[in-house]
Parts: C-alpha cells; structure tokens; sequence
C-alpha cells in the first residue's frame, strides 16, 4: 500500500486492544516529526504518542538518520495499517455478529465472509466481498449415508478454495425465513464444522441475509474469490460417530433428539431415513423449540426456559450428544446449547438418525419419551 512520502512513528503498547478507528498523521521527510494523534473506542490505546526528547538534535545531525527512518517507515506504517485493517484480528465478539459489526469490518483483512446461499441467489446480490460456499458443498454421502461431513482431507481443501487460513475470523450467512429452521441450521451445521476442524474464530450473522438487507446494508454483484491455507486439526470432543453413540447408550450421557415431535415419537419420519422413531432413552428437545417466526434463533430467556422443559440436565458438564435426520437440525441444538447455553461437553452425532436407522440391529423405540 503506497503511503506516500511521509516518515510513520508509533509504540505497539497493547496488542490486546481492539482498534476501531486510528488517525495518523504523516510528516515529510524533510521536515520535523508531527507525531500520531490517536483516536480509538477503547482504553488503552495501540498507538502512543512518542517521545520527542532530543528529537531536534537527533533529526539535525546528519543525512543517515533520515534514511534511516525513511526506511523504518514502511515497516511501522505496515503495522499500523496491518493492526487497522485486520491482520492482527478484528475481535469478533461472539458466535453472533450483528449487521452493524460485520459492516464495520468489511474490509478487515482477516474477516473472510462466506455465503451460504444457492450460486444463483449469491449471483442476484450477497453482501460485499462475501465468497460463495453453497451449503450443499458443506456435505456428502459417505458410507452410503447421505449429508455427513465429508473427509477431513475433502472439507480441508474445500475451505481452503473459499479462502479460509487459520488465522481467518470467518462470518457465515445463510437465507433465514425457512421453515422448520432449514436456512438456520446451515449457518449453525457450518459453524459446527469450522469448530470441529480445529478453527477458532468463528461467527453467524444474526439474523442472516434478511438481517443484512433489513439494516438497508450494501450489496454486490462482483464475485469475490480467494484462496486459503487451511490446515485442520480435528476436534473429536465435539462430534460423535456411530461406535460412540452405541457405547452412550449403556452411559450417563443425554442423547438430545433435535427434530420436530411428530418425528421423535415415530408419527412420521423423513424420507430417507429407513426407520420410525428415536433412539431410546432420547430427550425431546425439538428445533421448533430454539426458532421464531422469522427464523432466527429465540431469546436466550425462552432458550433457557424451554430447556428446562425439556429436561436437559441441569448440571452443564453433563456429556450431551445431539442428532436429527442427518446432523443438520442438531447443529441448531449443538449450537444452542453450547453457545447460548454455556454446556460444556456436547458432541453432535453427524450421522444422526439417517444412519442409526439404516444398521437394523440398532434400537429403536415409538411412542413418547418416557
């Protein structure tokens, strides 16, 4: 980035700190340092004014110092712009960003915006320098079970086509206003699995694309691409496989059944999923219990209340596993519950009920959880 010919002086006090707005002055290079005023929203600034004693003597004595400080411009006015803009992190505030944030921080370079929405509707307008990564490459078949997560190797360098390191603070949107929480439980199953591949800085938009265009925030019809460099360290404390949740079965864990009701008490079932009912001992704590009319997640108030409701156990290092159909449903659970919630040792069974029910001599039971 050309700064121009201006000399850049600052002293990194607190890296901690988070920068929302810094002005700096330049001074020619001929000329005596005006030094940095700063403006930041938080205490402590990264930026500190500098101390000017024996600056006159120093700046007059010869031609060398500077070219010196000439050359020490760039790599201070890197860092400065670098802390700015975003390589030293844009402290994301919480699993959910609001419009108002991620506005703020469009052009953070660390802040890598994901699209969950079809190519089409990403093509009609997204949200400025938003990478289209449709839901459905987010899943597979894998051992003839449909929507799992793909092959550490194969989810790995899909995030890495859309731009994502492991420095990245990534923000992820999808289409809210869909029934039964579908449009939710992509922004929450892409969430999940970020975690579950060892990255760390990670969001929702709250209130999803409709939240976006509510604030009258900017669209775009430029598509934006990069490339990333990934590399996944997989977090088996948060998911849960086949063998597990047989063994849960005969353990002090809370199988936690996130589909609707008419679904855990086998009145109905999905279509690909070979069996009616749920796995037994499951407690009923159903999507339509975590989501509004518009969508977007219940206030946490009511996601407390229903809990209790539900039975989930009080004690929140109790070992929960969550499912559904296909891991999708109970990626809204997982989310709720660890991120609203506060519970702190919840696994999401990925093949959820479209594979417990395809192995025959795993049970079953209809009826009302008793």
């Amino acid at each position: 980035m050309d700064l121009g010919e201006g000399m850049w002086r600052a002293s990194v006090t607190n890296l901690e700190t988070r920068i929302t707005r810094v002005v700096i002055k330049p001074w020619p290079y001929f000329q005596k340092p005006v030094f940095i005023q700063e403006m930041t929203s938080w205490p402590g600034s990264c930026f500190t004014k500098a101390n000017v004693t024996d600056q006159d003597s120093l700046w007059e004595k010869n031609d060398m110092v500077k070219k010196r400080m000439i050359g020490y411009r760039n790599l201070l006015a890197a860092l400065c712009v670098g802390l700015v803009s975003g390589t030293a992190g844009a402290a994301m505030v919480g699993p959910l960003v609001s419009p108002q944030w991620l506005q703020g921080h469009l052009h953070d370079r660390q802040v890598v915006i994901l699209d969950l929405r079809s190519p089409k509707d990403y093509e009609a307008g997204h949200i400025p320098g938003a990478i289209s990564a449709p839901y459905v490459r987010w899943r597979m078949m894998v051992r003839k079970v449909n929507r799992m997560l793909p092959p550490v190797r194969v989810i790995q360098a899909y995030l890495r086509s859309v731009g994502v390191n492991n420095q990245s603070e990534v923000v992820v949107y999808n289409t809210i206003k869909t029934p039964m929480g579908l449009g939710l439980g992509g922004e929450t199953r892409a969430f999940w699995t970020l975690k579950v591949l060892g990255h760390n800085q990670d969001a929702i938009l709250d209130g999803g694309f409709e939240g976006w265009q509510k604030m009258h925030g900017p669209l775009s019809h430029a598509a934006s691409h990069a490339t990333g460099n990934l590399v996944a360290h997989f977090q088996p404390a948060i998911d849960a496989d086949l063998q597990q949740v047989r063994a849960d079965l005969h353990k002090h864990v809370a199988l936690i059944d996130n589909r609707p009701m008419h679904q855990i008490v086998g009145l109905t079932k999905a279509p690909f999923v070979t069996r009616y009912g749920h796995i037994p001992g499951a407690v009923p704590y159903p999507v339509t219990w975590m989501i509004g009319a518009d969508g977007n997640f219940l206030p946490k108030v009511q996601l407390e209340a229903l809990a209790r409701v539900a039975g989930l156990p009080a004690n929140h290092n109790a070992p929960m596993v969550t499912y559904c159909n296909t891991g999708h449903w109970a990626s809204i659970g997982w989310f709720v519950v660890t991120q609203e919630l506060g519970y702190r040792h919840v696994r999401l069974y990925d093949g959820s009920m479209a594979q417990w029910a395809y192995h025959r001599a795993d049970p079953v039971a209809v009826g009302f959880v008793k």
